[in-house]
C-alpha cells in the first residue's frame, strides 16, 4: 500500500480542540450511532433471509395446467379477512410460478408518538394465486425485520418530527466525527506503518489494542461510512433531501415527474385486473411487481416493475387512473431529472444492492465496524478518565 501521504499541518492547540470535539460529540451520539449501525447491519440481507425462512408463506404447490385466479378476487378475499375495515396499500406479485401473492394492510397515525401508537395496524395476507385461499396472515407490525427497520429509521418512536430530528442530528454528528477522526488519524511520517494495520507485540496491552482498533477500523470504513451517513440523511432530513435535489437540478426546484393527465378522485371499485393485464402486456419479463395504492384518492395507482438481476433504482413505474385503469404515464430511470435519479439511487447505495452481493457484504461489514467505533471510543475515554482519577488519588 502506498503510504506517501501529504502531512496535515496541525498545532497542538488545534489538535486538542479537535480531539475534544471528537470526544464529546462521540459521547453524545454514540449510543444512537451504535443502534442505527447494528439495525442497519441486520437489515442489509433482510430480503434474502426472509426468502429462506418464510417459505411457509412465500411458496405454494403448483398443479399441472393450474390457472390463476384474478387479482380482484384475491383482494376481495384479503379485505374480507378484516371485515373490510382496512383497505390494502401494497400488493406484491412474483413471476415465479410457485410464489404466493402478498397483500399488505396498514393504518398509521402520523402524529402519534411511539411505534406502537404510530403503526396502529399492519398485517400482510399471503394467498395462493391458484385457488385463492389464504396461506398465512402475518402481523407485519411486529415482524422481526420490520421492527429492526423501525428502530433504524426512527428509534421506535414513530415517524414524527422528534425522531427525525434525533436521527438526523446524530447522523450529522457522525459525519463531523468521521471527518475529525480522519484528520486526527492522519499520521506523521514516523507513524505511517502502524496507522494502516495492527502491529501488536506480545507486550501490547489491551488498551493499546483497543485504541488501534478504533483508529484503523475508523480509517478503513471512512468512505463507505460517509456514503451511508449521507444517503441516510436523504430520509432523515427533508431539508437535506431537498437541498441535494436542488443542487443536482442546477439550482431549480423541480416537482416530481408529473402524470400526463389529471386524476379524478374516486372511491369506486377499482379495476385492478385491467391494470395487471396492461402491465404484464407491456413488461412480460419481470421478477416481481409492486402495486401501490396511496391512501389519498387523488394519487394514481402506481405499479413498480422490477426485472430480474436489476437494482432497485432501475425499476419502471407505471401510473394508472384510479377509476378507468387507463395508463397515464410510464417512467424509467432515464426519464427522471437529476434530483429524482439521486433519490432513486439512494436505497441501493444505502443498503449495498447497487453492486449486488459483493457490495451488500461490504455494507454489512462496514455497518458492523461502525457499530464498534462508539464502543472502542467509549473504552478509550473511560480508560483515560480512570487513569487520571488514579493519578489524582495517588497525589
Amino acid at each position: 500500500m502506498d503510504t506517501e501521504l501529504i502531512p496535515i499541518p496541525m498545532t497542538k492547540s488545534f489538535k486538542k480542540i479537535l480531539l475534544n470535539i471528537h470526544l464529546w460529540l462521540g459521547l453524545a451520539s454514540g449510543i444512537i450511532v451504535f443502534i442505527v449501525a447494528i439495525t442497519g447491519c441486520i437489515y442489509v440481507f433482510s430480503y434474502d433471509i426472509k426468502d429462506l425462512i418464510y417459505k411457509d408463506r412465500n411458496e405454494v404447490l403448483v398443479s399441472k395446467n393450474a390457472n390463476r385466479v384474478t387479482i380482484s378476487q384475491l383482494i376481495k378475499t384479503a379485505e374480507n379477512t378484516f371485515n373490510n375495515n382496512y383497505s390494502f396499500q401494497n400488493i406484491v406479485i412474483s413471476d415465479a410460478l410457485n410464489h404466493s401473492v402478498s397483500i399488505s394492510f396498514l393504518d398509521v397515525d402520523d402524529n402519534a408518538f411511539g411505534y406502537h401508537n404510530y403503526m396502529s395496524f399492519y398485517k400482510t395476507v399471503y394467498l395462493n394465486p391458484y385457488n385463492g385461499k389464504i396461506i398465512y396472515i402475518e402481523n407485519t407490525k411486529w415482524e422481526f425485520f420490520n421492527v429492526a427497520l423501525a428502530i433504524h429509521m426512527n428509534l421506535f418512536m414513530g415517524y414524527n418530527t422528534v425522531s427525525h430530528y434525533i436521527i438526523a442530528g446524530a447522523t450529522w454528528i457522525f459525519v463531523i466525527m468521521l471527518i475529525s477522526g480522519l484528520i486526527l488519524w492522519w499520521p506523521k511520517k514516523s507513524q505511517r506503518k502502524q496507522s494502516f494495520w495492527f502491529r501488536w507485540k506480545k507486550t501490547s496491552k489491551w488498551r493499546r489494542k483497543n485504541y488501534d482498533l478504533h483508529r484503523v477500523f475508523g480509517f478503513y470504513v471512512f468512505l463507505i461510512a460517509l456514503i451511508l451517513a449521507l444517503t441516510g440523511l436523504m430520509w432523515a432530513s427533508k431539508s437535506f433531501n431537498s437541498s441535494v435535489k436542488w443542487v443536482a437540478n442546477g439550482g431549480k426546484t423541480m416537482p416530481y415527474a408529473a402524470i400526463s393527465k389529471p386524476i379524478k378522485p374516486t372511491n369506486a371499485e377499482q379495476p385492478f385486473d385491467a391494470i395487471l393485464s396492461t402491465t404484464k402486456t407491456k413488461y412480460p419479463q419481470f421478477e416481481y411487481l409492486l402495486i401501490r395504492k396511496h391512501p389519498k384518492p387523488s394519487v394514481p395507482y402506481i405499479v413498480r416493475v422490477y426485472k430480474k438481476g436489476e437494482q432497485n433504482f432501475k425499476r419502471t413505474e407505471l401510473y394508472f387512473d384510479r377509476q378507468t385503469a387507463e395508463l397515464l404515464n410510464t417512467f424509467k430511470f432515464s426519464d427522471k431529472n437529476n434530483g429524482e435519479k439521486i433519490q432513486a439511487l439512494n436505497y441501493d447505495l444505502h443498503v449495498g444492492t447497487i453492486g449486488g452481493l459483493p457490495t451488500q457484504i461490504v455494507v454489512f461489514l462496514v455497518s458492523l465496524l461502525i457499530a464498534s467505533l462508539p464502543v472502542t471510543g467509549f473504552i478509550i475515554w473511560y480508560g483515560r478518565k480512570n487513569k487520571k482519577k488514579k493519578v489524582l488519588d495517588n497525589i
